[in-house]
């Protein structure tokens, strides 16, 4: 059984669970069953955020606050949420983050002249 997530699970699942998300009090946090009513910008701030998070666990990692294998715990959590924000963000763009990244890989392979492409 091939368990990777593609993009369009991730946009489709995305879609699904903005209408019943709930804020830390319990709330619904959107207006809008489709995120709508966050700007771009609002968006933004919430992947930002994430690397913000992501980047602060470095920090206690390089200055020995935590171990290698803790680091590892809270870099694959923070970078998942940056991935899933970033599809929020690409949602509200109507960017096909998928082919968006596809196209961008090998319009990069065509510059740098490798032939690796995503098909």
């Amino acid at each position: 059984m091939n368990n990777e997530l593609s993009f369009g699970l991730l946009r489709h699942v995305n879609r699904l669970r903005l209408a019943k998300f709930r804020n830390s009090r319990g709330e619904l946090a959107h207006t809008k069953s489709d995120g709508s009513d966050w700007t771009p910008a609002q968006w933004l701030q919430a992947v930002i955020g994430e690397l913000g998070e992501y980047a602060n666990f470095r920090k206690k990692l390089e200055r020995g606050d935590i171990t290698q294998k803790e680091f590892h715990v809270q870099a694959r959590k923070e970078l998942a949420d940056v991935v899933i924000y970033l599809d929020l963000l690409a949602l509200q763009l109507n960017i096909d983050l998928g082919n968006a990244v596809k196209d961008k890989f090998n319009e990069v392979s065509d510059r740098i002249g490798v032939d690796i492409k995503i098909l």
